[in-house]
């Protein structure tokens, strides 16, 4: 039986993965493949890897909050004095 593979650990070329999904959420994986010199198997490994699933939701995390705040802003402008 063989041993199972370990995740790729983070590195800076997954960048582009990253950028990609966050900028275009609507590229499938063979696109991402295609645009970043991965194969798609590749792309696919990387986004399941416990350090890129981590950075994706520290970013998604500071993306939904300045989306809120600015949300909010134009809902119910606070004036100033």
């Amino acid at each position: 039986m063989m041993a199972p593979r370990t995740y790729p650990r983070w590195q800076r070329r997954h960048e582009a993965i990253l950028r990609l999904i966050v900028e275009k959420p609507h590229l499938k994986r063979c696109q991402i493949a295609s645009a970043t010199g991965y194969s798609r198997w590749q792309v696919s490994r990387i986004m399941k890897a416990p350090d890129f699933r981590a950075r994706y939701r520290e970013l998604r995390a500071v993306i939904d909050r300045q989306l809120a705040a600015s949300y909010l802003e134009h809902l119910c402008p606070i004036k100033k004095m």
